[in-house]
């Protein structure tokens, strides 16, 4: 016997929405991941999260009708001062000539540069010097509310120990640093209706996951987080292994000249 399932308009148009409103960047790592998620990706140094965010730049940047992109907005905090423009300018560059050539379209090396430069208008840079000076940049995006973006911090706590340092009260008063700074980034993705992306040093390279160790306010914050670890270098690539720490779910990915390279499930650890 066959069963037909059905469903009234209301109960379609629900799930539609539903499933729409997801913000397709990364259905692999970040499946689901819905406008107001704020994303942590930890891992030791070298580990690969700021080429991560280079993946999910160009993502954002470039259009669908080419490059199957989202033509959003990003703006980038590079409180690590480790973005690469000119790296990051060769993976857009390389991503093009790919897309071009499978779709059959002849490049040209004057109009790619203008292409690309173009893309580039999408992408903001605010390099802060110290935890005020972040601070003080997240509370302009909060109370200017650009237009729709994608906001991406790469060394979410850069600043953690220079403020430790120079504060006489205490571990309180950085206390309430944290929650002043996940209070701006939790009223900031509200306002601009985009997920959050946050990289982050791990505290500890001995245990899989040290989310206990931060103060409560910044883990009611993160609602997903990846973890990455370098598993081996060769002369072509560095091999990345990327767990969701909240399913456990594990991807071998890797990191070549030309960029992250595609993500396979790693079904032996999942």
């Amino acid at each position: 016997m066959t069963t037909i399932l059905t469903e009234n308009g209301s109960k379609f148009f629900s799930r539609f929405d539903q499933d729409s409103s997801f913000f397709p960047l990364d259905s692999r790592l970040l499946p689901k991941l819905c406008p107001q998620d704020i994303a942590i990706i930890s891992g030791c140094p070298g580990s690969g999260k700021t080429e991560l965010l280079y993946h999910w730049i160009a993502k954002c940047i470039l259009p669908a009708s080419l490059c199957n992109g989202l033509d959003q907005r990003v703006i980038l905090f590079d409180n690590d001062l480790r973005f690469d423009l000119f790296r990051f300018i060769k993976i857009l560059e390389r991503r093009l000539r790919c897309s071009q050539a499978t779709n059959g379209i002849s490049a040209n090396a004057s109009k790619n540069s203008l292409f690309i430069d173009e893309r580039l208008k999408l992408l903001d840079i605010f390099k802060c010097s110290d935890f005020d000076e972040f601070v003080c940049s997240l509370r302009y995006l909060e109370v200017t509310r650009p237009k729709k973006y994608v906001l991406m911090v790469d060394g979410i706590t850069s600043f953690y120990w220079s403020t430790k340092m120079r504060n006489p009260f205490g571990s309180s008063m950085t206390q309430d640093c944290v929650s002043v700074m996940t209070s701006l980034l939790r009223n900031v993705s509200r306002s601009c209706g985009m997920p959050v992306l946050l990289t982050r040093r791990k505290l500890d390279s001995s245990t899989d996951n040290d989310r206990t160790k931060l103060p409560v306010a910044w883990r009611n914050l993160v609602t997903k987080q990846l973890e990455l670890v370098c598993s081996g270098i060769t002369e072509k690539s560095t091999d990345v292994i990327v767990k969701d720490v909240t399913s456990g779910v594990r991807f071998q990915c890797g990191i070549t000249s030309s960029g992250w390279k595609i993500c396979i499930l790693d079904t032996a650890n999942s």
